[in-house]
């Protein structure tokens, strides 16, 4: 058995365990066989494995989640939240086109998917259940709204799309925000299905009067809060405009942050969430590692011989998406199929690169919304006990429904056209 399958072989080894495990990071199981095999096996170097390690991805990552949990900690984002669902009191239809439009906005001024329900799915479901809203649809516009606003150039899965696609090759770095449209859109239009689906537009009215579900204007911003929401801002329009790069950005502001007492660093660096970041930067190492001894050639040669190539798309759509229902869609399945680009480039005629990552990136995050996912689950958590076992049955189906829907969508506006 050649080196190239045995890394193979433990790429799918690292994601059966860590999916079936959920107290084991699939990133460290990733660096032991990584480190293991290229040692033992392979006669590398320790140096040598630890070139493969993703550096600029792992400091980057870092500093955008420790800026963010400074900004979560001083009370800005719950500030955001509670102004956000006082100001459509009066208008309870649009509770949940507002949880969607909520968790977009907030997924990508950088928080991410996963920070944003977090923050949103208490008060956005609770808030829902005021007003007879489904459970079930809040749940579904929360995690996909999050899910829309995700690849941002300046949220942590967009900054890992972007850093996949530098890998691939330097030029694709300016794909970035045409992917994020993409993948939004196809977010969005799932999102309306369900808002007609389950009839968001049905819900109790009460007068305006009724303090219970119209609570008096909270309080205003405090000083702290208006100059993190001022600095933050002040970081998005200059990766924006300037190409100041993100990792630069957010280790700056955590500086000022930090100097003049507008977050707390050492309660931040004790919230950074390291389980996911060595998830995808172990992933990342094994990746590389099979780089190194040819497995994706390998990988490749076998979809480019048995994918038909009108069905490209939908095929990475649907794969990705099944796999993305048991394991991390940013920190296993995207760098696992994006490193597999170049390989097909080269091998099948007339690839589209930007449509065959938005395949991968709308595939694997389209079913987050299934309780086995962290979306699903931090909603599934939100919600009152006595709906909790109808509810997970629930956003189970929804999240197989999605592995149908992006394959479909894939499949039309990708493969078709």
């Amino acid at each position: 058995m050649g080196l190239e399958i045995i890394c193979l072989i433990a790429l799918a080894i690292a994601i059966i365990i860590g999916s079936l495990r959920n107290d084991i990071n699939a990133g460290i199981i990733s660096i032991s066989l990584a480190m293991g095999i290229g040692y033992y096996v392979g006669g590398l170097s320790i140096s040598e494995l630890s070139s493969v390690f993703p550096n600029e991805l792992f400091l980057i990552l870092v500093g955008i989640t420790l800026l963010f949990y400074m900004t979560q900690e001083n009370g800005t984002l719950e500030k955001i939240s509670k102004d956000a669902i006082w100001l459509i009191h009066g208008k309870s239809f649009l509770i949940p086109i507002f949880l969607f439009l909520f968790a977009f906005s907030l997924s990508a001024i950088g928080p991410g998917n996963i920070a944003a329900v977090a923050i949103i799915a208490p008060l956005g479901i609770a808030v829902g259940y005021k007003f007879s809203i489904n459970p079930l649809l809040s749940s579904i516009m929360i995690c996909t709204g999050a899910n829309a606003g995700t690849f941002s150039p300046v949220s942590p899965t967009g900054i890992i799309s972007t850093t996949l696609l530098k890998n691939i090759h330097p030029e694709l770095e300016s794909l970035n925000f045409t992917i994020f449209v993409y993948t939004a859109l196809f977010q969005a239009f799932s999102a309306l299905i369900a808002y007609f689906l389950f009839k968001g537009y049905k819900t109790k009215q009460y007068a305006l009067g009724d303090k219970d579900h119209f609570p008096d204007r909270p309080a205003s911003f405090s000083k702290k809060q208006l100059v993190t929401l001022l600095l933050i801002n002040l970081l998005i329009l200059s990766v924006i405009l300037f190409d100041v790069p993100i990792g630069l950005g957010a280790y700056v502001l955590i500086l000022i942050f930090a100097l003049f007492k507008i977050g707390k660093l050492d309660k931040g660096l004790k919230e950074i969430p390291w389980s996911p970041i060595l998830l995808v930067t172990g992933i990342s190492v094994l990746i590389g590692l099979i780089q190194k001894t040819g497995g994706l050639i390998l990988a490749t040669d076998f979809i480019a011989q048995n994918t038909p190539q009108n069905f490209i798309n939908s095929i990475f759509a649907f794969i990705t998406g099944l796999i993305s229902l048991y394991s991390s869609s940013s920190g296993v399945v995207m760098p696992t199929f994006m490193n597999l680009i170049p390989g097909l480039i080269a091998k099948v005629n007339n690839l589209n690169v930007t449509e065959l990552v938005i395949a991968i990136n709308v595939g694997s995050h389209m079913v987050d919304v299934s309780p086995l996912s962290t979306l699903g689950a931090l909603c599934l958590a939100a919600v009152r006990e006595e709906d909790r076992n109808k509810i997970f049955r629930n956003l189970l189906l929804w999240g197989f429904s999605m592995l149908a829907f992006s394959t479909i969508m894939a499949y039309i506006f990708l493969d078709l056209f």
